[in-house]
Parts: structure tokens; C-alpha cells; sequence
């Protein structure tokens, strides 16, 4: 959560402003009680204004504290595949001279995660999925961990991968760690093991997937690895196929520069 000085100050003059409304109402209420007028609503608004002071509070600094930040990372790099821009607005944010609050969060490191991946950025990916790990919660400690060891399988270090993804799976896991140990199976370390038949069957599922829908990163990180895959096993028509898509729907990601170069290779 990095929240500014003038998100702060928003937040507060929220606050005030709703405590004044409550503090209003229960006066006119009082004033109105004293002339025998019953008014009953107001005292009732009062109080409900009143309450809802420390929500506006909570949701006040989840919105302007992380929300917002979440929100664009969303628009920029799962939709309009812009990983830079939002890192841009990510670090700017993270430096910020006027922060009242400056403690990084799971979520927020999760979209910049995917962001630096995008951007082959493996040096700041590595960082990021280890800050995430410092700050997780009991709860969220094996799902950092499973990011990293996805990363660690991409990028060619299975011996840290394995021992990393062995140890995850002696634990006790929710159902969103499960479904990505069984992701992370089919996909990363599947290709890093050699595996292409389980990885080429698991991104085919993803590109025909009709529930949930794959979206932008999805079906660009699924076109990818089939060009590798069909790269791998010598079917060229196949991989120039999934590389054209990428290079042509890749956005401003690395994605998009490797899809091209790889083309030119083939061709």
C-alpha cells in the first residue's frame, strides 16, 4: 500500500465531511425533539452517517492506497499490454518523496511481477516475486513462492525451481495454490522439463478456453509457448503461425520483440 500525502488528505476531508452531515442531523434532531416535532429519521441518519465514518476510512485507504493502482495495472498490462506505462506509474508512486504510508503490497506486487515479465525484465522479476515473499502474509506465503518457482522454471533455473516447487507442495494448500501447482505442472515446468506434448495440450486448452475467458497476457503467453513448442518439435508452420500472432497482438511487451526476431530466424 503506497498512500500520499494527498490521497490522505482526501480521505480525512471525506471523513469530516460525513461526520458534519451526522453531526447535523442529530443536532436538528435534538432541536426539533425540543419543539415537540417528531423527527425521528434524522437522529436514525445521524447515526448511520456516524457509522459509516470508519468504512470510509477502511475503503478510503484499500481505493487510494492500492485500488487505483491495481485498476491500472489491470487496464495497462492485461488489457492494453502497455507493461512499461504502468511501471512508470509503479515505481513513480514507490519513490514518492510525500508517502504517508509506504508498505508494499501482495496484489500490487503481483500485477508488477507480471508487468517486468513482460518486459524480460528478469532481474526486477526476481526482485519483486522476493519482496512479495517477505510481505506475505501466513496465507499468501506459498502462493509468492509458487510465482517464484513458475519464474525460476521460464527462466532456465530447474534445479532452484524444483527444490522450490517440491517444498510448496508438502504443504497444506487452498484451492488457488492448487490450481496453480496444477498450471505450473502443464506449463513452465512441463517446457522446462522437456515435456512439449503436456504444455502443448495445456495452451491449446488455454487459447479454446470459453470459462474464463483468456484474456490479452493469456492468449499472447499461450501463442508464445506454442511457437516454442511446435519450434522445439520442427513443425515450422505451426510455430510461425502462433509467432505471427504474437507478433502482430503483442502490444509494447518483449513478447512481441522475441516473436519477430524468432520469424526472421525461421525464415
Amino acid at each position: 500500500m503506497f498512500l500520499t500525502k494527498k490521497s490522505f488528505r482526501k480521505i480525512l476531508i471525506m471523513t469530516i465531511c460525513y461526520f458534519l452531515l451526522g453531526s447535523i442531523s442529530i443536532v436538528l434532531w435534538a432541536v426539533f425533539n425540543s419543539m415537540d416535532i417528531n423527527e425521528h429519521f434524522l437522529l436514525i441518519l445521524g447515526i448511520i452517517v456516524y457509522l459509516l465514518c470508519p468504512l470510509i476510512i477502511f475503503w478510503g485507504r484499500y481505493a487510494e492506497g492500492k485500488g487505483k493502482l491495481i485498476n491500472l495495472g489491470n487496464k495497462l498490462v492485461r488489457n492494453e499490454l502497455k507493461p512499461a506505462e504502468f511501471i512508470r506509474h509503479y515505481e513513480k508512486l514507490k519513490n514518492a518523496d510525500d508517502l504517508v504510508i509506504k508498505k508494499p503490497s501482495v496484489d500490487v506486487l503481483r500485477v508488477a511481477l507480471i508487468a517486468y515479465d513482460l518486459l524480460n525484465d528478469r532481474e526486477n522479476a526476481l526482485a519483486t516475486v522476493d519482496e512479495m515473499i517477505n510481505v506475505a502474509s501466513d496465507k499468501k506465503q506459498n502462493l509468492a513462492k509458487l510465482l517464484k518457482s513458475s519464474l525460476l522454471f521460464s527462466y532456465g533455473d530447474n534445479q532452484a525451481a524444483e527444490i522450490l516447487f517440491n517444498e510448496i507442495q508438502k504443504q497444506k494448500l487452498n484451492i488457488v495454490c492448487s490450481g496453480l501447482v496444477d498450471i505450473i505442472l502443464k506449463s513452465d515446468r512441463a517446457m522446462a522439463m522437456g515435456d512439449y506434448k503436456t504444455a502443448e495440450v495445456y495452451h491449446l486448452n488455454v487459447l479454446s478456453r470459453l470459462f474464463p475467458k483468456p484474456d490479452k497476457i493469456d492468449m499472447l503467453i499461450s501463442n508464445y509457448w506454442l511457437g516454442e513448442i511446435y519450434e522445439k518439435l520442427q513443425d515450422t508452420n505451426k510455430a510461425i503461425k502462433h509467432y505471427q500472432y504474437c507478433a502482430n497482438f503483442g502490444g509494447e511487451t518483449a513478447i512481441k520483440t522475441s516473436a519477430i526476431e524468432k520469424l526472421q530466424h525461421i525464415n
